[in-house]
């Protein structure tokens, strides 16, 4: 008979893309494998970004497994976020944990650019569509948006904490509002159930989820080597390998151009907004001189 298996999946550091992505294709190979019995989901990150943190979360949610969490150093923001999926949390006592909260940064730099004879151009699809573009001013119309986005995120990650925790939406803002606690001090106000490390998270999911004395623990996302990063099915090269045997094999080489599109949108790439600043040429040498 096969070996069951315990999955420890690390969540370390700030969240963001790069991360999720990395977190995200380790859920997806352990949804696939029937002798996975239970996931732990060990998080020490301070929290990142919102979309990141979504994206685990659902990813969690689909996993068809049980998923227990242990804290490590931290578990706050969206570490605590992608928490609230589990089915039981365990935390150190000296583990800083909570800050259910969300905050945005607008930077203005218009008076800057202002100054420096920077000029930008862009078209907008709605009022608010350059809101967050440095070099667009921030205008109490904007901040009045940006405030109501802000408040609409803190809202549903009320709600989602409440959902997994069972606690009412009141409750939660009691111990929400970005504040932070120990391990020990958020057992006591209901955001963790257990207080203990990694090793007893792994012991009581054998313990609940297994059958057999001898069960396995494997720890992803499992490190690379440097050819698996330009070889294999999801390397760049494999990818335009997979789309080319695909337009040699079918009649409809449309469909196979929007396959090929859309797996590359699944990759690492760094997919990043640009702006493009001009200014002219005597501005552009005081800049760059320190002349006023």
């Amino acid at each position: 008979s096969k070996v069951e298996k315990v999955a420890v999946v690390t969540v370390d550091g700030s969240i963001g893309s790069s991360l999720s992505y990395e977190i995200i294709e380790s859920l997806r190979k352990i949804r696939t494998d029937d002798d996975v019995k239970c996931l732990v989901l060990r998080v020490n990150s301070p929290g990142g970004s919102v979309t990141s943190s979504e994206a685990i979360l659902e990813e969690l949610k689909i996993l068809e497994k049980p998923i227990i969490c242990s804290m490590s150093n931290y578990a706050a923001s969206g570490g605590y976020y992608i928490s609230t999926s589990c089915e039981k949390m365990f935390a150190n006592p000296t583990t800083i944990t909570g800050s259910i909260g969300v905050f945005g940064i607008k930077l203005d730099a218009s008076k800057w650019a202002k100054d420096y004879g920077i000029r930008t151009d862009y078209y907008p699809h709605g009022s608010h569509a350059a809101s967050l573009n440095p070099l667009v001013p921030l205008t109490p119309r904007t901040k009045g948006n940006i405030t109501r986005l802000i408040a609409g995120h803190y809202d549903y990650f009320k709600n989602i904490v409440a959902n997994g925790r069972s606690m009412s939406v009141d409750e939660v803002e009691q111990v929400a509002q970005g504040r932070v606690w120990t391990g020990e001090q958020a057992k006591e106000v209901g955001l963790v159930d257990r207080l203990g490390g990694l090793d007893r998270a792994v012991s009581y999911a054998k313990s609940t989820h297994t059958k057999s004395e001898s069960v396995d623990v494997e720890y992803w996302p499992r490190k690379k080597g440097f050819w698996d990063f330009i070889s294999g099915k999801e390397s760049l090269a494999g990818i335009i390998s997979e789309a080319i045997a695909l337009v040699q094999n079918s009649s409809d080489e449309t469909d196979s151009i929007v396959h090929l599109f859309n797996e590359m949108s699944e990759l690492k790439f760094a997919e990043r907004p640009h702006f493009m600043l001009t200014m002219d040429e005597k501005t552009a040498l005081d800049l760059i001189l320190g002349r006023d």
